[in-house]
């Protein structure tokens, strides 16, 4: 998608996996933004917010008849912790993802895709792009892949009219989970020791998601024309014991750690071919500090009536 906005500011959009933490989230910024937006999930997501409109939808079946929108912001995965069957996990992502492109196509619109850093695999480049060659090694991966060649493929025969694959690493935010700095989070709240691996090497490899938000809205109103893929990162690096200090330092906790020495040196992410499409990446320290804030004020604050 190009990055010059489009006169129509209001759009439908409907956002699949609405009921997990990344896919509620941008349901509610986009309905701030002044979008006109459906939550889907298995079960009706509970988003608390009279503007969204909350159905029940499985995407692996047949969308409800009557739903057509201009822009499927498609967040449903199967993750490994939640579903091991390397089979069954593969074959659910792609169904999800079959099923988003075409309710897409019924009003011949766009499809903002949140795939994976997996999609590229573990590869021995020091820096990963969006030229950088795919070579997932995991399942999950593999079906990032696949649905994103189903969305270039869908975007030249015509049946959406522009997609982007957002490469996401990991994202953080209250409610976040299964992945590095979501984990560094839980130890240190916990007051257990965190095993820091490479802990002076360089490290990008996370986003906001309230980062990931606005760059969907920024697409949505944007409505490129083309098939892209990019990967989203925070800048400038920092080491990864930094990054833990950091989270501790929004958390208002001192860590303890033990490092190790890591069997495979981690790339870091140029956002680059984000940043042409209008993704402003966030500093790495900040975008960390200011999880490890949220999430404690989130512990300190008790929770609604039922």
């Amino acid at each position: 998608m190009g990055a010059e906005p489009s006169d129509k500011t209001e759009h439908a959009v409907a956002v699949t996996g609405a009921g997990g933490f990344l896919g509620g989230l941008i349901a509610h910024a986009l309905a701030d933004a002044g979008h006109r937006v459906i939550a889907l999930g298995r079960h009706a997501p509970i988003v608390g917010d009279r503007r969204i409109v909350s159905l029940a939808w499985d995407g692996r079946t047949e969308a409800p008849s009557n739903l057509r929108v201009d822009v499927v912001v498609d967040c449903a995965a199967a993750i490994p912790a939640r579903l091991p069957d390397p089979d069954l996990l593969m074959a659910t992502n792609v169904a999800l993802a079959r099923g988003a492109i075409e309710l897409a196509a019924r009003s011949c619109g766009r499809v903002v895709f949140m795939s994976s850093q997996s999609a590229i695999g573990r590869v021995a480049v020091p820096v990963i792009d969006e030229l950088t060659p795919c070579a997932p090694d995991t399942p999950y991966g593999h079906a990032k892949l696949q649905a994103e060649r189903m969305l270039a493929d869908s975007v030249a025969t015509g049946t959406l009219a522009g997609a982007v694959a957002l490469r996401l690493p990991a994202v953080v935010g209250v409610g976040s989970h299964d992945n590095f700095p979501s984990a560094v989070a839980a130890r240190l709240v916990a007051n257990d020791t965190v095993t820091v691996f490479n802990p002076d090497g360089p490290y990008n490899a996370v986003v906001h998601a309230s980062s990931v938000a606005r760059f969907a809205h920024h697409l949505i109103v944007a409505a490129g024309e083309r098939f892209d893929a990019v990967s989203l990162a925070s800048r400038p690096p920092i080491t990864v014991a930094d990054a833990v200090r950091a989270i501790a330092d929004g958390l208002g906790v001192v860590p303890r750690f033990v490092t190790e020495t890591a069997r495979h040196p981690s790339p870091i992410i140029d956002p680059s071919g984000a940043v042409a499409l209008g993704y402003r990446p966030e500093a790495v320290d900040a975008a960390l500090r200011r999880y490890g804030a949220e999430t404690r004020i989130a512990i300190a604050t008790p929770p609604p009536p039922r």
